[in-house]
């Protein structure tokens, strides 16, 4: 069963916890102040893969799970209660991740029923993590696309960008 927490702070979201189920779904509305794009989020710890749903494309990007950054169910859920009480306020800070779409993904099923249920009927691609050290030039910032979330204790911004 799911559970339903909407988050005040930098970026408004709500946030579906499946604790038994191993996987929690954010979705992240139009911003007020724009500079990021709204998504639907899977995060599937049983398969290991998270999936974005880019709503303004309505295109789908899959990537194998960071676990240095997203949080398990349990975990996230605590920390949203101690939140929700005031006993702990999330960090200002953000934490950017930049990724290029690769390769178009055919086969849906093997992505696990969660993600199908996301992606399916969309143009799915997966991602390639970019290195920390490169950063987006002028030229390739027109093929990216960000999507800010709350993911841990801080706020993630992941840049999406097409392959060049």
């Amino acid at each position: 069963m799911g559970l339903l927490v909407l988050l005040l702070g930098l970026i408004f979201a709500s946030m579906y916890i499946y604790i038994e189920e191993n996987y929690e779904q954010i979705n992240v509305p139009v911003p007020q102040f724009g500079g990021s794009d709204p998504a639907d989020i899977i995060h599937d710890f049983q398969r290991g893969l998270t999936a974005y749903h880019d709503i303004m494309l309505d295109k789908c990007y899959v990537i194998e799970l960071n676990t240095t950054i997203v949080m398990p169910p349990r975990n996230l859920w605590e920390l949203l209660v101690n939140v929700k009480k005031g006993t702990y306020l999330p960090q200002t800070y953000i934490i950017q991740e930049e990724m290029v779409a690769t390769e178009h993904v055919s086969d849906m099923e093997q992505l696990g029923s969660f993600i199908y249920h996301l992606c399916s009927g969309k143009e799915t691609y997966r991602l390639k993590r970019r290195s920390a050290r490169k950063r987006i030039s002028r030229r390739e910032a027109g093929n990216c696309h960000r999507i800010r979330h709350f993911e841990n204790t801080f706020v993630v911004e992941t840049v999406i960008c097409k392959k060049s």
